[in-house]
């Protein structure tokens, strides 16, 4: 099909264990550490440019830019969060993820965990207008190593 576009999409992915957190990316889905106290990171950084195009991607006419890849080591528990742009668009920076999960566990459920977390960053972009792909994945570190 001439003139059609080639499939293509982005990529985030998440390690979280006791010795730290690894992400990798390609695009525009990010990745953040969201600790239970301290300032928010976020750990990759955007591959969109001016006017919010993509620059990099995976995809048949993808350019040969390479994934990145980041690590960290947190100083106390907290949660990794891996998403999609279509978040990104209603909640743009680490300590307004955060915000907006302290606004629905209060008071906290019995029982709420990583699952409902997502649900509750997926339902505020939602009710934001959103409509392009939203995802989100929140992995849980209670103990990380100490002495490293």
């Amino acid at each position: 099909m001439e003139g059609a576009a080639a499939p293509a999409c982005t990529y985030v992915a998440g390690i979280a264990g006791p010795e730290g957190i690894w992400c990798a990316w390609i695009g525009d889905s990010r990745a953040y550490w969201l600790p239970g106290e301290g300032t928010c990171l976020a750990l990759t950084e955007d591959g969109s440019g001016r006017h919010d195009a993509l620059t990099a991607w995976l995809g048949a006419d993808a350019d040969d830019s390479p994934a990145r890849a980041r690590s960290y080591r947190p100083q106390g528990p907290g949660r990794q969060l891996l998403r999609t742009d279509g978040l990104t668009r209603h909640v743009s920076d680490a300590d307004a993820l955060r915000a907006v999960l302290t606004r629905v566990r209060r008071p906290t459920p019995p029982r709420h965990g990583p699952l409902d977390d997502a649900r509750a960053l997926i339902g505020y972009a939602l009710g934001a207008g959103g409509q392009d792909n939203i995802t989100a994945l929140l992995i849980h570190t209670d103990r990380p190593r100490r002495g490293y």
